[in-house]
Order: structure tokens, then C-alpha cells, then sequence
């Protein structure tokens, strides 16, 4: 009789590691996704800020300046494909779309309402449309944004 209890002791010992030891490893998988997310959003972040061209086209932006006209095109299709990689991130759910908006999407919208930005850039190309979709999107978004700290995380 002895021994059947320690028998059992040992399996619920050993069941009791096992079930922690699962736990601890789903925890340390979730802690790593969230930190190549936040790695993949400082990526992001840092291109759009350090970038002359692009940094210069988002000063532009806040205004329309009619100086978006002389912005070389390539320089704009980068900026576009830099946004088209936060949508991405976004409809995958790497990034937060609260937290696309917060960070990319003032942006997204003022470069879609654009007058001047779309000059020796067609517009409506195929090839723009997840740009469009996500800039529609943050538009909605603006619209009925009100800050909520809990919604604004990784």
C-alpha cells in the first residue's frame, strides 16, 4: 500500500511539473511575439522619422504644401510602401490597428486628402489600393478616436 502512494504522489508531482513547466513555455512564446512586435514597430517607426525624404514629406503633409508637387516620385512611392507595410503589419496583427493610428495613420490620412502629394503619382492604381484601404480605414478611425490607454499597446 505504501508504495502505491508514493506511486501516485510521484505522478501527481510529476503532473503538477509538467503542466507548469507548459505553462511557463506558452508564456515565454507570447512574450517573444510581442517583443518582435515591438521590434517590427520600432523598425517601422525609425524609417518613417529618420528618413530625410520622408521626414520632409510628413512636414509637408500637415499643411498640403504646395511643395509636395516637387517631391521626387520615387521618394513618395517609398513613403506610400512604408505605410502599405504598416497596413500589412496591421491586417496581420502584428500592430494594433489603434496603435497603426495612433503612430502612421495622421499620415496615411492627411497624404490621402491630399492635393498635392498624388502630383507624377497615379492615384488610383491597382497597385495602391491597400494604401487606400488602410488610409480609409484611419480616416474612420480618426474620426471616432478618443484615447484609451489600455487599447494603445503591443
Amino acid at each position: 500500500m505504501g508504495i502505491n502512494i508514493l506511486k501516485d504522489i510521484a505522478i501527481i508531482l510529476g503532473s503538477i511539473i509538467a503542466l507548469f513547466s507548459f505553462a511557463n513555455g506558452i508564456l515565454e512564446y507570447t512574450r517573444q511575439g510581442a517583443q518582435k512586435r515591438v521590434e517590427q514597430f520600432v523598425t517601422l517607426r525609425r524609417r518613417l522619422k529618420e528618413n530625410p525624404a520622408f521626414y520632409q514629406i510628413c512636414s509637408l503633409l500637415v499643411d498640403d504644401d504646395k511643395l509636395l508637387r516637387d517631391v521626387p516620385p520615387q521618394d513618395k512611392r517609398d513613403f506610400l510602401g512604408l505605410l502599405e507595410e504598416v497596413a500589412l503589419l496591421s491586417n496581420s496583427g502584428l500592430i494594433r490597428k489603434d496603435v497603426a493610428h495612433y503612430m502612421f495613420g495622421y499620415y496615411a490620412v492627411r497624404c490621402l486628402e491630399s492635393v498635392h502629394f498624388w502630383n507624377e503619382i497615379e492615384r488610383e492604381s491597382i497597385y495602391w489600393r491597400l494604401f487606400h484601404d488602410f488610409a480609409g480605414e484611419m480616416q474612420i478611425v480618426e474620426k471616432n478616436f478618443s484615447y484609451k490607454r489600455r487599447k494603445l499597446r503591443f
